[in-house]
């Protein structure tokens, strides 16, 4: 191939276009992960017990006399 093969290409308006349409939804994905699902600046401070944080801490069980 050679590079008027290659120019080609992008003289078609709908190569252009579903160029376009891909490098920004690339570029929405991007920013829409780094929103979202970057690590903070101070970094994870420790894991957390899921079931701990939701239901508090574990109750002591109590024994009590039956009739």
């Amino acid at each position: 191939m050679s590079g008027t093969d290659a120019a080609s290409i992008w003289a078609n308006p709908l190569v252009r276009h579903l160029a376009i349409v891909v490098v920004a939804k690339v570029l929405l994905l991007t920013l829409l992960w780094w929103l979202f699902f970057r690590v903070p600046h101070g970094g994870v401070a420790r894991p957390l017990d899921v079931s701990s944080h939701i239901a508090g801490p574990a109750a002591e069980a109590v024994s009590t006399p039956t009739d």
